[in-house]
């Protein structure tokens, strides 16, 4: 997969980012967001999740993890949505 190919989200609600980077249920996926493990944003009353911070900081400044971390959730992220339809 080549970065032209990868097409990602600006943000994403919580439970849905942390199934995708760390296969994480609901009450998982915000205790870890209240935690501080992944970034998150407030947008009205929602909690979103800038999908490009939170897949660096997961890399750890690494551009070549970051690389390898962003084809597998986006991945991860297709196999979900064509679960879910």
């Amino acid at each position: 997969m080549s970065d032209t190919d990868l097409t990602l989200p600006t943000t994403l609600p919580v439970r849905p980012f942390a199934r995708a980077a760390f296969n994480l249920s609901e009450n998982a996926a915000y205790a870890a967001a209240i935690r501080g493990d992944f970034p998150t944003i407030r947008v009205g009353g929602l909690v979103k999740v800038p999908v490009r911070a939170a897949l660096a900081k997961i890399a750890g400044g690494d551009p070549e993890v970051l690389k390898a971390v962003t084809a597998d959730f986006a991945a991860k992220l297709k196999q979900l949505d064509e679960q879910a339809a």
